[in-house]
């Protein structure tokens, strides 16, 4: 749930610096949807912005993330891979509109990571590899984004408990990445820049 809250408030900012238009209006609503957890809502509005703005990737990679989020507590596995394909095909508009994005490839990763935790038996050794090297890619492609460095941290964290191994070695990777996050720059408006409770969260579940 800080994980809406804060793209709550990211949504309030946003707005509060930005002219007022159509856009702006959109995505705040649109965000504020997410963090009232209406997501079949939120992402029907990212859905109808990135209709209207075929020049901007965030709608499209905030629909994405509404739905893959989402499918970490989903419980029905039909449901889970209709969410999954789903967010494929909107990551894939969000790339065409803007290549080689730290932020679209990371959450590719992130997208992978749901089959895992969908399915360890049968996704594990298929996509293990694939989502390192994507979270490995998003840092290549923008080596200052907090959010690939903790996206691959986390994933790494996840395999390290599946098989029961200590955690507390990930608490200095961990601790790296706060600065990161601390002197992130926004891009543009409704540039991501979540995620550092999630980072403070699992250290502590790291035992750091």
């Amino acid at each position: 749930m800080k994980y809406l809250y804060t793209l709550i408030a990211i949504a309030i900012l946003t707005v509060s610096l930005t002219a007022q238009d159509q856009y702006a209006k959109g995505m705040g609503k649109a965000l504020s949807l997410w963090g009232e957890n209406k997501n079949v809502e939120a992402v029907a509005m990212f859905e109808r912005i990135a209709q209207a703005e075929t020049d901007k990737w965030l709608p499209s990679y905030y629909a994405a993330n509404v739905l893959i989020v989402s499918s970490f507590g989903d419980t029905d596995k039909a449901s889970v891979n209709s969410k999954l394909e789903k967010a494929k095909t909107l990551l894939a508009t969000a790339n065409e509109r803007s290549p080689r994005n730290s932020e679209i490839t990371t959450l590719e990763g992130l997208l992978y990571t749901g089959y895992v935790a969908m399915d360890p038996q049968t996704y594990g050794m298929k996509y293990s590899g694939k989502i390192i090297e994507l979270h490995q890619k998003a840092l290549l492609e923008n080596p200052d984004n907090p959010r690939a460095a903790s996206n691959l941290i986390e994933y790494e964290i996840g395999s390290a408990r599946f098989f029961n191994t200590p955690l507390n070695t990930f608490c200095d990777r961990l601790m790296a990445v706060i600065p990161m996050y601390d002197h992130q720059k926004l891009s543009e408006p409704f540039a991501p820049n979540y995620g550092k409770d999630r980072v403070m969260e699992s250290m502590k579940e790291c035992g750091c």
